[in-house]
């Protein structure tokens, strides 16, 4: 009997030192968001263009890391992989997107989640199905897809630009659409 105690308190002993670790673990590796926003934000692009960004659920981008977000905004360079992030709802599968159309998307899901005080209840965090712009063309038409075109993501760059510096830092923009002014939105 006392052989069997034994082997039921180490057994115990492993599943919570294992139950800790894990927590350690995923404590930490949520924690870098928080370092360093620049060096988050350059990491995460990294791995856009590696192809190593999970769609299991959108990266942790926060409404600090916004601005470094927007400079990238502005690359035009096309990303081919077969791993283009999508939010796994979707039925849209991507083989290439813009590096600054990926930023901005996530410019979207930082100032959702803001909005949403950080809640991934809803589509895993991901601000919208796709990282792809789409043109509205009136209420009995289906939307125009704009996937890499350079003047439209200059359009939607300009938007959030302006929004940003409206926002001026304040969490409270986080409610206001930076495209709501516009003919574009997230698909």
């Amino acid at each position: 009997m006392a052989n069997s105690l034994s082997t039921r308190h180490r057994n115990s002993v492993y599943f919570f030192s294992f139950l800790l670790l894990a927590l350690a673990a995923s404590c930490s590796a949520g924690d870098m968001a928080n370092d360093d926003p620049t060096s988050y934000v350059d990491a995460l692009m990294q791995s856009f263009r590696a192809g190593t960004v999970s769609s299991l659920t959108c990266p942790n981008v926060q409404w600090m890391h916004i601005s470094r977000l927007l400079e990238y905004g502005q690359s035009t360079e096309i990303v081919s992989n077969d791993a283009i992030p999508a939010n796994p709802t979707s039925s849209c599968h991507m083989r290439e997107c813009s590096e600054g159309i990926f930023a901005l998307w996530m410019v979207e899901a930082a100032r959702t989640h803001t909005l949403n005080h950080n809640s991934k209840e809803f589509g895993m965090g991901w601000p919208s199905q796709n990282p792809i712009i789409q043109r509205m063309n009136g209420s009995n038409q289906q939307p125009t897809w704009y996937v890499n075109d350079p003047a439209v993501q200059q359009e939607v760059l300009a938007a959030y630009v302006s929004w940003w510096n409206d926002a001026k830092g304040k969490k409270s923009a986080a409610s206001k659409d930076p495209l709501e002014k516009t003919i574009y939105m997230w698909h």
